[in-house]
C-alpha cells in the first residue's frame, strides 16, 4: 500500500520499592561493561551492542561460568536518550533500548536476570524508574519484561504515508504518575 508503520508497546518498572533480584544460575555473574567486554564477546549479536555504548549508557551483562558474556542490556538516559526519544522521561528516568542473549544461552532466563539486576544497579545509582520499548509481536520480549516485574503502561505507532516526510506519532498509555518513594 505504499506506507509503513512502527508499533510497540511500552512497559515501565518502578525502582522504589527494591522489587529485589532473583539468584543467578549457579556460576554465572552479572556486571557494567566496558566497550571492550563487549567487543571481546563470543557472540556477533552480543558484539553489535558496542553501538549502544558511550555517554549516558549503561551496559551490563551476565557472563557465564567460562566467563564469556552470555547476555547484554543497553540503557539510555539523559541526552542520548533524548535524541530517540520514544516516551517522555524525568530526569532520574532512563530507557532500555536493547537486550539480547547469546543464541546457545537462550532459555535459561538470564534476560529476566539481567532486566532485575540493572533495575536493582539503577535504583542504588539514584534513578527512579525504567522504561522499555518491544515491538507489538516480539512475544519473548513481551514475555521477559513481564517475567521481570515490569507492567505495560502504553503503545506507540508512528505511519508513514507516501508522500509524506515526517512520519505521524502516535502514543497511547496510563497517565504518568508520579514513583512512589
Amino acid at each position: 500500500m505504499g506506507f509503513d508503520y512502527a508499533c510497540f508497546r511500552i512497559f515501565a518498572l518502578s525502582l522504589y520499592p527494591s522489587g529485589g533480584v532473583a539468584t543467578l544460575p549457579v556460576g554465572y555473574r552479572f556486571g557494567e561493561l566496558s566497550l571492550d567486554e563487549v567487543r571481546a564477546a563470543p557472540d556477533a549479536q552480543l558484539r553489535a551492542c558496542e553501538e549502544y555504548g558511550g555517554q549516558d549508557a549503561f551496559l551490563f551483562g551476565i557472563f557465564d561460568a567460562s566467563g564469556a558474556l552470555a547476555s547484554v542490556q543497553c540503557i539510555w538516559h539523559g541526552e542520548r536518550y533524548r535524541a530517540h526519544a520514544f516516551w517522555p522521561l524525568a530526569t532520574d528516568e532512563a530507557a532500555s533500548m536493547h537486550l539480547v542473549t547469546a543464541t546457545a544461552q537462550r532459555g535459561m532466563g538470564l534476560a529476566t536476570h539481567l532486566k532485575r539486576q540493572s533495575a536493582e544497579y539503577l535504583r542504588l545509582n539514584g534513578f527512579s524508574r525504567l522504561y522499555s520499548r518491544i515491538w507489538w509481536t516480539n512475544v519473548a520480549s513481551l514475555r521477559v519484561s513481564e517475567k521481570a516485574g515490569w507492567s505495560r503502561v502504553g503503545t506507540t505507532l508512528q505511519v508513514t504515508l507516501p508522500g509524506v516526510r515526517r512520519p505521524l506519532d502516535m502514543a497511547f498509555g496510563k497517565s504518568r504518575k508520579p514513583c512512589p518513594r
